[in-house]
């Protein structure tokens, strides 16, 4: 019976790409190995290092293993066609010469592969970690976030220390859902505009309280604003105001203020009927004593909130305060403080309607907003206001740069992102802001409305058609709020909303 020759067993590493595949197994898996101790022991969570500790470095020991097995089928399929039956195993053979030549190849590669993986590795795992990462990385989706963010008053703070905040409790939420958002960037299916607000938030009593301190919650703030008309002098109306900060009063003791709606002592629980949280029927109130009390629009249909599928949200910082680091301003607002400080002339005729007009014009991209403010404007004071165009033509190529700068910060057509889609609740001119609650409708069973007079919670010290503070009316006791134009009682009567749009502003 003839009989087939069997070699001996033979080494697996006999191949050159055995030994390449081995080392780039063993560095892919020191590297995860560091990263994955760096990520579990570090004091605070990036959802993006996820990509580098559980993606790219797995992704390397993937190529790895794969460039190993592929050694081992070139050398299985080499010894079938010579007829030989080899047994191949991982075993040592330093009488090999072959097997010691790639031995010294694979611990070479290992060596340099170990060194060149590990420093790229842990400089894109520290890359993940910082805010250009978050804002530049995937350019198209997080550039309305990332360009608001720069502009914010929070400017120096990381994205993570308010995504997601210290400790291990938010840990595994953050990693799954960076990887969630690197798959959908990379298959395009993320939404434009990204949705909010962000439901899995972490509470702002482990974020803003941070650094916001709430038995500082207390007194009052001055604050003045000038708005501009859209007349031909483009005529500018200040007020100024006290508004009522308030919080726990460290001399009286009392809850008072803006501030009582989330003092740790007392509670405030809502349902809205909307994603956005912007429509609120039902509203309950809970004491540091514990008195309960519920108001309810009766015309309104909600859930029931007895139901424990109902969701009920207990107040915090980001239901008046929803854009801290985001803020798409509207037009009405950026041209206000333009005209303020002096960026715009208000010598230009008609310059804030002009610039309402071109800026809430319907864009498909920046680049074509950008050069259709220039000509718009250009053309109007050239064929309106010949003389204008002529005497003050720097002024007007100066309101043209301003208007392109309110457009770039403020305005992302490619997402479709602007002031229309994030709305902005630290206010009640341009969106509903305090009015989702305090609207005059709600009633307890007692009958008893929630306040929405303006002195509930701010107090008018100031006001006039001047940009003048010593021109206006004052009264450091209070003053009733004087509409600029002649409407009688009426805004007593409806919400500044219902004829304040968002697209002209106040």
């Amino acid at each position: 019976m003839d009989t087939q020759p069997t070699l001996p067993r033979r080494s697996l590493f006999r191949h050159p790409l055995a030994a390449f595949g081995g080392a780039l197994f063993v560095a892919g898996a020191f590297v995860f190995a560091i990263l994955f101790l760096i990520d579990m022991t570090s004091g605070s969570d990036n959802p993006y290092s996820a990509l580098v500790t559980f993606v790219i470095a797995p992704a390397v020991i993937t190529i790895g293993a794969i460039l190993f097995l592929f050694a081992v089928y070139f050398q299985v399929r080499a010894a079938r066609k010579r007829g030989e039956h080899v047994r191949f195993s991982l075993r040592i053979d330093p009488s090999d010469p072959t097997y010691m030549r790639n031995l010294w190849l694979f611990l070479g590669f290992s060596a340099v592969l170990i060194l060149v993986v590990s420093y790229s590795g842990y400089r894109a795992y520290e890359a993940t970690d910082s805010v250009a990462f978050c804002g530049k990385t995937c350019h198209t989706v997080m550039e309305p976030q990332y360009v608001t963010y720069l502009n914010s008053p929070h400017a120096r703070v990381p994205c993570v220390e308010c995504h997601i905040g210290p400790g291990a409790s938010f840990f595994v939420r953050s990693k799954i859902d960076g990887t969630r958002q690197l798959f959908a960037t990379a298959f395009n299916t993320y939404s434009r505009p990204i949705q909010t607000p962000v439901h899995n938030l972490r509470p702002a009593q482990e974020t803003c309280e941070r650094c916001h301190w709430p038995k500082q919650f207390w007194g009052d703030k001055y604050t003045t604003h000038t708005y501009y008309r859209t007349d031909e002098a483009n005529s500018p109306y200040t007020i100024s105001m006290l508004v009522k900060v308030g919080g726990g009063n460290p001399r009286t003791g009392k809850l008072e203020g803006i501030h009582w709606h989330m003092i740790a002592s007392s509670k405030v629980e809502y349902i809205a009927t909307d994603p956005k949280r912007q429509i609120i029927p039902w509203v309950r109130t809970i004491s540091p004593g514990g008195d309960t009390t519920v108001y309810k629009d009766p015309n309104a249909k909600y859930p029931d909130p007895n139901d424990p599928k109902t969701e009920i949200r207990r107040f915090d910082c980001m239901d008046c305060h929803n854009r801290p680091s985001h803020k798409f301003l509207a037009p009405a607002t950026a041209l206000n403080l333009a005209l303020s400080s002096g960026t715009i002339s208000t010598k230009l005729p008609y310059i804030r309607q002009v610039g309402l007009d071109v800026l809430n014009a319907p864009y498909l991209k920046t680049d074509q907003a950008v050069a259709a403010i220039s000509e718009k404007l250009t053309a109007y004071y050239q064929e309106k206001y010949p003389d204008v165009a002529k005497d003050r033509g720097a002024e007007i190529a100066q309101a043209i740069a301003t208007i392109q700068t309110i457009y770039k910060e403020n305005f992302f057509p490619e997402m479709k992102t602007d002031y229309r889609a994030r709305e902005n609740n630290l206010s009640h001119f341009v969106n509903d802001g305090c009015f989702r609650c305090h609207d005059q409708v709600k009633v307890n069973d007692k009958g008893e409305k929630i306040r929405s007079d303006c002195f509930t919670c701010h107090l008018i010290v100031a006001q006039g058609p001047s940009e003048d503070l010593t021109k206006l009316t004052s009264n450091i006791a209070g003053l009733e709020f004087q509409h600029p134009e002649d409407i009688g009682d009426a805004w007593k009567e409806s919400k500044c909303t219902e004829c304040h749009t968002p697209e002209s502003g106040y």
